[in-house]
């Protein structure tokens, strides 16, 4: 809003949100090709990036898109043989393979420990096919996509206070919502350019009540309602190092600001500049661990 001097009423919320959720697309390509290999991952996952699928006998194809997380880069791939023990698999270009379908056979006599891997579309074959089934045992470390601002889907119960659902929501309280629906939401609530803030009373895991205010009085909701509702948490932290906030916002900010814009120049610029700079510090992170930092010395009487 300060770069563009547009209300949400001029540029809704909503194509904010997309706009910035563009800029982590664009930060994610700069990052992932300026950064050592596998140094570059969002910072607000909580889990290895790493995705797995269970080995079963006699199968040597695995979907990528069947891996909890969407896989944008992969960076090796292991397997747990029999006995749990986890050993690297050599990747082979699928065009330098003479005769795929014979090398990569499923027939009986050619099963055994996997030692090798190509990818062919959507799927990882391996070879030899395995002669055995382990849980978990295709390991495939990866760059994963960016966590998004996501709209959730929930419903509410028009009452005194108002009631929202949503399964397993993962909200605290003080959280900020702005809430979207194709249709209409009860009385008292506005779709788009309002921000609501989670209270502590009623919330649970699965349901939520929100104020206009950081720990005021619950909305109250009433009349009636229509269509699909969505909310999106907006004071979610980007994971990003937090010196690369500000180019998210000018990246978002660009397309809404027409080139007669009196500070157009400035945030075009601005965004050039930050992408060197990004492209910069992705680049020299491989050396961090060689970096000692060390106090001076003073004498004290």
């Amino acid at each position: 809003t300060r770069l563009t001097s547009a209300t949400p009423f001029v540029y809704s919320n909503k194509a904010r949100v997309a706009r910035l959720n563009n800029a982590l697309d664009r930060y994610w390509f700069l990052a992932i090709n300026s950064a050592s290999r596998g140094s570059f991952d969002d910072n607000g996952y909580s889990t290895l990036p790493v995705e797995t699928q269970s080995l079963v006998v006699g199968t040597n194809a695995y979907k990528m898109t069947a891996f909890t997380n969407e896989v944008l880069q992969i960076l090796r791939i292991s397997i747990l043989d029999a006995d749990a023990i986890e050993h690297d698999l050599v990747r082979q270009d699928f065009d330098d393979i003479d005769d795929f379908a014979y090398t990569y056979s499923t027939d009986t006599g050619k099963r055994g420990l996997p030692e090798y891997w190509t990818k062919k579309g959507d799927y990882i074959y391996l070879y030899p096919c395995p002669d055995y089934s382990e849980t978990n045992g295709l390991r495939v470390y990866v760059n994963r996509e960016m966590s998004k601002f996501a709209f959730v889907t929930f419903t509410v119960t028009i009452a005194s206070p108002g009631v929202f659902s949503a399964t397993g929501h993962g909200l605290a309280a003080n959280d900020a919502l702005i809430f979207e629906t194709d249709g209409a939401l009860p009385t008292g609530l506005t779709a788009d350019t309002t921000t609501y803030y989670v209270i502590s009373t009623g919330l649970t895991a699965d349901a939520f009540e929100v104020s206009t205010t950081i720990g005021g009085s619950a909305v109250n909701t009433s009349g009636s309602q229509s269509g699909n509702h969505k909310f999106i948490k907006v004071n979610k932290e980007p994971g990003i190092p937090i010196i690369h906030h500000p180019w998210l916002a000018e990246f978002a900010a660009l397309k809404f600001m027409k080139t007669n814009h009196p500070n157009f120049q400035k945030v075009l610029a601005d965004v050039r500049q930050g992408e060197l700079d990004i492209i910069n510090y992705w680049q020299i992170m491989e050396s961090e661990d060689r970096t000692i930092i060390k106090s001076s010395q003073k004498n004290f009487k």
